[in-house]
């Protein structure tokens, strides 16, 4: 274990990136009872990964609220967004994170419509996480567009674009999801938005063992869909046990948030998850949040209700939920005026 270092200060001296150390600092290194350790973890095979092209609709129902009740994620293929913006979507963003120089990333004022945090945000008693991070918000996404960073010079553009065809995607599996359950359809329609990206880099780390990516959580969201390119670095706890989400070409991943759990009334399970790094390769991955409108109540669909089956959970204005529950972290506030 190296010496807490400031790596600022050696940074500016040297004009390096704050991950190019041959060890890794104490002040990334996490406490024993939540670092990754170097014990093998196996790919959770079980996770579907649905192919939403199939005609057999009933079938692509069946397997998405199985991941829903048993792992809280599951993978989806042949979903209609061309693999062309995907490609040029995480290029953008790992061009966004390359170029940024030490400068910028102390001096973006959270006014412009973004946040970026860095390697020098103490996230836990003082430690940090082995990662890069920008945040903005996505809705109304014209308007938003307008605050996003201007380099590289063709992020608003292929940026919005993804996002536009996430906001598709999403209202498809929300709708086959909310028909699985028996709600009725379009339930979803007005009262969901693709709110919040959270696009992360994460450096080659010289000892995976002793760091995170990003601390065990639950996603604040109805859905969150997560593109992490061909590197894995998702673990999900599955029966107590981390295990790895396997990175399928292509696929995006999807978890259920805590407010598809409410408004399921339990059916569909949030569940714990966290991201890791390694040693070989950097990894980008792009997280949008499809959240319910700040102003809704999320409750239990009336629908699910009766004698045998009642209320597990209290209605909430959403964004009280993510006030009282500060599910963005520091940041929370920042975000809930910016959406």
């Amino acid at each position: 274990m190296a010496n807490e270092v400031d790596l600022k200060a050696i940074m500016e001296k040297h004009n390096t990136k704050w991950f190019n150390v041959e060890c890794v600092p104490e002040c990334f290194t996490f406490p024993q009872e939540e670092r990754p350790g170097d014990a093998p973890i196996p790919i959770c095979t079980k996770i579907p990964v649905i192919d939403l092209g199939k005609s057999q609709k009933n079938e692509t129902i069946k397997q998405l609220l199985q991941g829903g009740q048993e792992f809280g994620f599951f993978q989806v293929i042949n979903h209609g967004i061309p693999e062309s913006v995907t490609t040029q979507t995480m290029s953008t963003f790992e061009e966004f994170f390359s170029n940024m120089t030490n400068e910028e990333k102390v001096n973006v004022p959270t006014r412009k419509g973004w946040i970026f945090t860095g390697s020098e945000e103490e996230v836990k008693n003082g430690v940090r996480l082995w990662r890069d991070n920008i945040k903005h918000p996505c809705h109304p996404l014209e308007k938003c567009m307008q605050s996003w960073p201007d380099k590289p010079a063709t992020y608003k553009e292929v940026v919005g674009r993804y996002v536009a065809e996430i906001r598709k995607l999403s209202l498809t599996i929300l709708e086959l999801i909310g028909q699985g359950l028996g709600i009725e359809s379009g339930y979803f329609d007005e009262q969901s938005e693709v709110q919040l990206l959270s696009a992360n880099n994460y450096p080659p780390c010289p000892d995976p063992s002793l760091t995170l990516g990003i601390l065990k959580h639950f996603d604040p969201s109805l859905i969150t869909i997560i593109y992490q390119g061909n590197v894995s670095g998702l673990q999900v706890l599955v029966d107590g046990k981390w295990m790895w989400v396997e990175a399928v070409p292509n696929a995006f991943v999807v978890n259920i948030g805590n407010q598809l759990e409410i408004i399921s009334n339990g059916m569909l399970r949030s569940v714990m998850h966290r991201a890791v790094t390694n040693s070989k390769e950097a990894r980008t991955s792009i997280a949008l949040f499809v959240n319910p409108t700040p102003n809704s109540i999320v409750e239990p669909a009336k629908v699910l209700l009766n004698d045998s089956n009642p209320p597990l959970y209290k209605s909430i204005l959403y964004k009280d939920f993510i006030n009282a529950s500060k599910a963005f972290g520091a940041h929370t506030d920042v975000i809930q005026n910016d959406v």
